[in-house]
């Protein structure tokens, strides 16, 4: 069985403990959905010199180029090999001479790209004592690279090379928080989209603050959350600033000293042509026609420059991520099985919960990424209750709870929000339901901790932190209610003990050997622990004793790609092979 390999000293299947497994696992007995994935998920994009499109890919991983006419040059993972790619992409710079950087949200990089076939060159994140924090917005100016950090609230200026010549901070009335985007006039003036106060910042050359506009509101002049900026010519009034003023799905155009010029599409859904649905960057090409980046419309939106104002001319992609049986998923998480057998799957870039037979058939979904009702932000866990069916969800980063009706609907219930006190999250990453006390865990994961919830009351009851260091999976233990963690920057494994009146208690650490950054973990009814090893791309089994037991490392032909959720129903273990975009099925 090639999907089995011997490992710790043990033959694959041998007894290993009481309550080891009796065979090999072999193949899994079923392999659940397939890649479903939208054209394009644009975050960012710019019009490189010889007129091409290159895009920060975020859903599909990828960095894309495109001919104006819409078809595909080519598509990368950037990086420099495997498990070195950039799974976070969040936007895009094109210099004088074609070559492409990309703001690597998730690994706090930055990584230059050959124009001709995309081949990474080189990576870069900042000086010693002062790496980047969060790579989020990026530009490309006369030979100088702006990066907008957000999280240490500076716009930073590289040169080609990857050395960094200066910053832009907070100076004055210029009070920079949650920067997306920056870029240079010809004078040599930087703009900043200030995210999170709503206005557009310009420094000078040397950083001293020259002025701000904008304010937090819909009309003429004003931003709902402004995340990119870019100086170019217009054919009629010169050089001016483009603004993508994104929760407000529009473009707004601006003299540079903030005299309001000309205002470009508005909200809509992504069948109707010319609106937004999520924007989040502008693009402007030499003949002064603009681009919008709409993240969650699935599409590139082009309008033409006219004599008078613009018209919308174009759109790239615009179609939904496809709903069908072995063509549903971008990276798959947790399952959770109802009473009647219907899984419920958390479709993670695709922001919604795929409800799907047993054997596969796709039955429908729930969710979305915008501000409508049911809106998701990367979610990436999911549990039902037993008494009422509603679906409890981890939505990781928005940091709160949602509970779904059974049936998808506009009703919605949110819990928690950022933060570290009672009843808030930071970036949760998995609940379990207890059926026997109704009780819901979450994996608090960057709180560092595990909380509880009454599920009847939706009342916070606790919390248990421990030496826990980002656990990022939780279930039950259904022979004894305890409460199996996947505590993953400690790579181990972690059993509490829960009740109302006691609190939590430690049960047993076991620590597996070789363990990275396990995201998934469940113990099945002969007492061993299911763990998917995340970034070493395998499932181990695992005795009570923590002797690993037997390896799966492929499926169907297929290497495992960051495998995480792990679920045990009776028996039959579901395992989210996440970067195969599948689930699989097998029977214990």
């Amino acid at each position: 069985m090639s999907a089995v390999i011997a490992v710790g000293g043990l033959a694959a299947g041998s007894a290993g403990s009481a309550g080891a497994s009796a065979a090999m696992i072999g193949e899994p007995s079923a392999i659940l959905g397939g890649p479903g994935h939208a054209l394009v998920y644009p975050s960012g994009m710019e019009v490189a010199p010889d007129g091409t499109l290159v895009v920060a890919d975020t859903g599909n991983d990828s960095v894309a180029k495109f001919r104006p006419t819409g078809t595909l040059v080519w598509r990368v993972s950037a990086g420099t090999g495997e498990g070195d790619e950039a799974e976070n992409a969040r936007d895009i710079a094109v210099d004088d001479q074609g070559f492409i950087y990309v703001a690597d949200a998730a690994e706090f990089r930055i990584i230059k790209l050959d124009p001709v076939d995309g081949h990474t060159i080189m990576t870069f994140n900042g000086p010693a004592g002062d790496r980047l924090g969060s790579p989020i917005g990026i530009t490309a100016k006369k030979n100088k690279i702006y990066v907008s950090d957000g999280a240490k609230k500076k716009i930073r200026v590289f040169d080609t090379a990857g050395v960094q010549r200066q910053t832009f901070t907070s100076s004055g009335a210029c009070d920079l928080s949650a920067v997306r985007d920056a870029d240079a006039d010809a004078a040599g003036n930087v703009y900043v989209a200030n995210y999170k106060f709503n206005n557009i910042v310009k420094f000078s050359p040397s950083g001293a603050c020259l002025t701000t506009w904008g304010g937090p509101g819909t009309a003429t002049g004003q931003f709902k959350n402004p995340y990119g900026v870019r100086i170019a010519k217009d054919p009629k009034w010169g050089e001016v600033v483009y603004v993508a003023d994104s929760n407000n799905n529009r473009v707004q155009v601006f003299t540079k000293t903030g005299v309001f010029k000309a205002s470009i599409g508005r909200t809509g859904p992504f069948s109707e042509t010319g609106t937004f649905t999520t924007m989040r960057r502008v693009a402007v090409a030499k003949d002064g026609d603009i681009w919008g980046a709409d993240l969650w419309g699935w599409r590139l939106v082009r309008f033409n420059r006219t004599a008078t104002g613009y018209a919308y001319a174009q759109t790239i992609g615009g179609q939904a991520p496809p709903l069908a049986n072995t063509k549903v998923f971008n990276e798959p998480r947790a399952v959770a099985i109802g009473p009647d057998g219907k899984l419920n799957i958390m479709d993670t870039v695709n922001q919604r919960v795929v409800t799907m037979t047993a054997t596969g058939t796709v039955l429908g979904a729930c969710g979305q990424r915008d501000f409508r009702p049911v809106s998701l932000n990367w979610p990436r866990g999911v549990a039902l209750d037993p008494v009422t069916g509603q679906r409890w969800i981890a939505d990781t980063k928005q940091s709160r709870l949602q509970i779904f009706p059974a049936t998808c609907g506009l009703q919605t219930y949110r819990l928690g929000g950022i933060g570290t006190a009672v009843g808030q999250f930071n970036w949760p990453f998995a609940i379990a339901i207890r059926a026997s006390d109704r009780l819901a865990f979450v994996a608090d994961t960057w709180n560092d901790r595990v909380t509880v919830w009454d599920v009847a009351t939706r009342a916070p009851l606790g919390s248990y932190s421990g030496t826990l260091d980002s656990p990022r999976a939780i279930s039950v233990d259904a022979a004894t209610g305890d409460l199996v963690v996947a505590d993953a920057a400690n790579n181990r494994i972690v059993t509490l003990s829960y009740s109302r009146t006691a609190g939590f208690a430690e049960v047993s650490t076991i620590t597996p050997t070789g363990l990275s950054m396990p995201e998934g973990v469940a113990r099945d009814r002969h007492g061993d622990y299911w763990v998917a090893d995340t970034v070493n791309g395998r499932v181990v089994v695992v005795s009570a004793a923590g002797t690993v037991l037997e390896t799966i490392t492929s499926a169907g032909g297929k290497a495992l790609s960051k495998p995480t959720s792990i679920t045990v129903d009776g028996t039959k273990i579901y395992v989210s092979d996440t970067n195969n975009d599948r689930v699989l099925v097998y029977t214990n």
